[in-house]
């Protein structure tokens, strides 16, 4: 069910599209008047659980289903930029592009990192699957979508990482992804 439907007219979503919600980094909390309004208006429980929590996605104002997080829209933007890349391991892909799709929050999301997008290369030890280095990540983390700029704001860049080269990486299977 769509937040929408449950709108009598745009003032009233325009309303309600800015109050505060409980992840809020500046949350001062709904006041009794909003907290009926919403109450009113919303009538499905998760609906009005996850809009108090994470407030509505700005591009297709819905609640959110995380943190500045809206697997709908996010999971559309993933998808078209599926054909700009690949790890070259059409099990690998899909196993990526079925974190993507599901994604309720940006903790949860995996993404294909080119080698060229790290530097600082460092060998540290030979593991039991393969080489690990020690390396920085130029773009960091996805954290959310920027409707403005239409790409992914991203955060911890230029963040050391842990990157690990795998045996035989071409001939991994699902299975083995499963399995680590």
């Amino acid at each position: 069910m769509k937040l929408r439907n449950l709108l009598d007219n745009d003032d009233v979503f325009e309303q309600i599209k800015d109050f505060a919600h409980s992840n809020d980094a500046f949350n001062n909390d709904l006041t009794k008047e909003q907290e009926l309004l919403i109450d009113k208006l919303i009538l499905n429980e998760e609906l009005k659980k996850r809009y108090k929590k994470y407030g509505l996605c700005m591009e297709c104002k819905q609640p959110n289903t995380g943190q500045y997080w809206c697997n709908v829209c996010n999971a559309k933007h993933f998808q078209q930029n599926f054909k700009n890349w690949t790890s070259g391991n059409d099990d690998i892909d899909k196993f990526i592009q079925d974190t993507q799709l599901s994604a309720t929050n940006f903790w949860k999301v995996l993404e294909w990192i080119p080698y060229d997008r790290f530097y600082d290369i460092k060998y540290i030890a030979k593991g039991g699957f393969g080489k690990v280095y020690k390396a920085t990540w130029i773009d960091g983390s996805i954290q959310c979508w920027d409707n403005e700029n239409q790409n992914w704001k991203r955060y911890n860049l230029n963040k050391e990482v842990a990157l690990k080269s795998l045996n035989n990486s071409k001939n991994v299977t699902l299975e083995f992804i499963n399995e680590v």
